[in-house]
């Protein structure tokens, strides 16, 4: 018999055909799966050369092996008058013709939808297409300019080289119809070799500009190049030679000429005259450092920021961007690591940006920051106004610079904290256009994404950042928040230990007490309240947490209170309030609750953070326990006709679900609230939902569906969970899940050590 008739006997053909056929369909099921799951490229390259390197091997098996009915053997050991290889046969064709199908299937299904226009404004095609736009459509009126290189070791001749460089954007963002990249993402890359042309992919621009600045004797030398970024080739270069003399005549002098040279290499036109900066060139050197520091965004940063800003307002007093610079940092002090008081807070930044105001016609840059200082106002509750106030300072300076970075991204934070999800989304889109390296502006992204539901994609989103900037706390903290909020207490206080690690401040610090407590870990609450201590100046909450540790609630309110009065930290007042209602004393939780939440007083409830809601049915059960019924009843119909938390705000934010449920427990009607917990999943849901971290059936605003049978089986899951995942987190299982949950994804775990 011949070798082919031989092959054709034993199904080796067949064979062959069958295994490439399912081979094809695995790896067309294979790529799908790895784009929905985010798999690195290399996964699906690894199947195939897999499925390739299979082939032989299947082969090779069908010509030594044959199919009995007694089973699988040795095609030596067959007798020929007993195979029954053409029915095997028969089989094998059967599953190609089916395999073909289904290949014709796919392919078919694969042109349909490419072509469908209903598929393509599909929400996933569209992330898609929005993630790539920068790499296709990048404008050829487009421009980064990298920090100019200090070709000597002189700090003098460096803070000239950034002088300039700040100059020359200054000058650029004024020129209309030109894309100018942000200080934030061009200043990343000082001191970076890096390829030219990835540089300007990442910044989205068509052009880079370039220089250096050499000092010899009493002469300094500028060099300035524009380099067109897809194919390096130089565009445009001039050499400028200076006396030694005033510092921003100088700076003022080149960078305007530079400026009408790229004008009229990209635009055509003339270029906007330079800013004219005069004053101490000292003042202006710290200014540069503080704007540096600012950028990063850390405490020990914020901190080093506002005592530079300080020291450069001191040399140079008629500055009013020293003064704004000051106004932030303070803010921000506050604002990201309650490192300072509230009052403190809000008197020392309205006096600097008040001063900037009267100083002359405000830049863009002083509106946003007076905006930020009015929100400051409003996130304390001293001024209920205040937030109204801000909109219009933002709105003020975009008006004067469309393209104002601080006033467009402090915008959209303010329309996340009023619920305007979508218009946040837009505005930060349109920061990482301009600035794509900015951190808060990434991080704010990601924080919009959530808000208008798109929970995956902003957890991917917050995997990139910290793969990026692994030593920026605020990507660690929003991780957090987004496991919390799924129901993953473990990965939420892995996410938050590695924010407090890289960034030891009270915000973090604390929020790790919270999740510690929770677990019932007493040695790692006590010490992260050391830790606390260390990171606040002394402010001691070891009392409060070994309160909270051993239930004892008045203890803890009592405590809670003090340090409330003594940092004027809302938290602390709102554990109190938490505390007082557990330990019976729904009169003095009252009293707190209305004093931190004014705007809960009227009829409709328009602005409020959705982790206060909570707080807001606490305060109606608390109502409603002292007697005060018809305000329980106004405040549970406000809550409820609110948009806040209507059934599309739900799917939105679906960890708020269980806050409705307790919201309908309080307004007297346990069997809506009995329906709405029957619709949530209790494996994807919080398991801690209140400041006291206690376990569903202990929080008091579900005391009404205690012995309801639903509500028992639900409350006791949860405690099964939480117990599960502190096995998981102190195992370490938890960090395997995500650091393969981050490798998934395509990017790696940020190595901030």
């Amino acid at each position: 018999m011949s070798v082919i008739a031989e092959l054709r006997r034993r199904n080796v053909v067949r064979v062959g055909l069958a295994y490439t056929v399912i081979s094809w369909l695995l790896a067309q099921v294979g790529e799908f799966a790895f784009e929905n799951f985010g798999a690195p490229e290399w996964v699906l390259k690894t199947l195939v050369v897999v499925l390739l390197l299979g082939l032989p091997l299947v082969l090779i098996f069908s010509w030594v092996f044959e199919m009995t009915p007694e089973g699988l053997k040795r095609e030596k050991d067959v007798d020929r008058s007993n195979s029954i290889t053409s029915t095997t046969g028969k089989k094998l064709e059967y599953v190609t013709i089916i395999g073909i199908v289904l290949v014709l299937g796919v392919v078919l299904s694969d042109r349909i939808s490419s072509d469908d226009p209903a598929i393509l404004d599909s929400p996933a095609v569209a992330t898609e297409t929005v993630a790539a736009a920068p790499a296709e459509t990048v404008s050829d009126k487009s421009i980064a300019v990298l920090p100019f290189v200090s070709m000597t070791a002189s700090q003098e001749d460096e803070f000239f080289a950034d002088g300039l460089s700040e100059e020359l954007l200054n000058v650029l963002a004024k020129i209309e119809g030109l894309k100018v990249a942000g200080r934030t993402s061009a200043f990343y890359y000082k001191g970076r070799n890096e390829d030219l042309r990835s540089i300007a992919e990442s910044l989205g621009v068509a052009h880079i500009l370039e220089g250096s600045v050499r000092r010899s004797g009493n002469q300094i030398r500028v060099t300035a190049q524009l380099i067109k970024a897809d194919d390096g080739f130089h565009l445009w270069s001039e050499t400028y030679d200076r006396a030694d003399g005033d510092t921003f005549v100088i700076q003022d002098e080149i960078s305007g000429s530079v400026a009408r040279a790229l004008q009229a290499e990209i635009l055509g036109g003339s270029a906007p005259a330079a800013s004219g900066d005069s004053g101490s060139v000292e003042a202006r050197n710290l200014f540069l450092i503080a704007q540096a520091s600012l950028a990063r965004r850390t405490l020990v940063d914020i901190r080093a920021a506002r005592d530079l800003y300080a020291q450069a307002s001191e040399l140079d007093p008629t500055n009013p961007k020293y003064l704004a610079g000051y106004a932030q940092a303070v803010a921000l002090q506050y604002w990201n690591f309650r490192d300072i008081m509230p009052d403190e807070a809000i008197s020392d930044a309205g006096a600097a940006i008040n001063r900037a105001l009267s100083m002359q016609i405000p830049s863009a840059d002083t509106l946003a920051v007076a905006g930020l200082v009015e929100e400051l106002k409003a996130s304390t509750a001293e001024d209920p106004d205040a937030k109204a106030a801000a909109l219009s300072y933002y709105q003020q300076a975009i008006a004067l610079d469309s393209s104002n970075i601080l006033a467009l991204q402090w915008l959209a934070s303010i329309y996340l904290d009023i619920n305007e999800a979508r218009s946040a989304l837009e505005n930060f889109e349109k920061v990482v256009d301009l600035d794509p390296l900015n951190t808060l502006a990434l991080t704010g992204l990601a924080n919009a994404y959530y808000a208008v539901g798109m929970i995956e994609e902003s957890r991917l989103h917050l995997f990139k950042v910290q793969s990026l900037f692994p030593h920026l706390g605020m990507s660690y903290r929003y991780l957090s928040q987004t496991e919390w909020a799924s129901g993953r207490l473990d990965k939420a206080s892995f996410w938050m230990q590695r924010a407090a690690d890289v960034d030891p401040n009270p915000l973090e610090i604390y929020a790790s007490v919270e999740n510690y407590a929770a677990f019932g870990w007493a040695d790692e609450a006590l010490e992260a309240a050391e830790r606390y201590k260390q990171s606040s100046s002394g402010t001691d909450i070891s009392r409060l947490v070994q309160a909270r540790l051993n239930l004892d609630f008045e203890s803890l309110a009592i405590e809670s209170l003090a340090l409330f009065e003594l940092t004027g930290e809302s938290d602390f007042a709102v554990l109190s309030a938490w505390a007082e209602s557990v330990a019976g004393d729904c009169e003095s939780a009252v009293s707190i609750l209305e004093r931190q939440f004014p705007s809960l007083k009227g009829e409709v409830i328009e602005y409020m953070d959705g982790g206060d809601l909570i707080n807001a049915v606490l305060l109606a059960h608390c109502n409603k326990e002292i007697g005060r019924d018809s305000e329980s009843t106004r405040l549970t119909a406000a809550l409820l006709a609110s948009d806040l938390i209507s059934d599309e705000a739900l799917k939105i934010r679906p960890g708020l679900k269980l806050v409705r449920v307790g919201l309908h427990a309080v307004a007297g009607d346990p069997q809506s609230a009995i329906y709405e917990l029957k619709r949530i999943d209790p494996n994807n849901a919080p398991v801690a939902i209140s400041v006291l971290s206690l376990p569903l059936d202990d929080v008091p605003i579900f005391e009404e569906l205690i012995g309801e049978e639903s509500f028992t089986k639900f409350a006791a899951n949860q405690r099964y969970r939480i117990a599960q995942q502190a096995r998981m987190l102190a195992s370490g299982e938890t960090e395997k899940e995500i650091q393969l949950q981050v490798k998934m994804a395509g990017y790696t775990l940020g190595d901030w050590r």
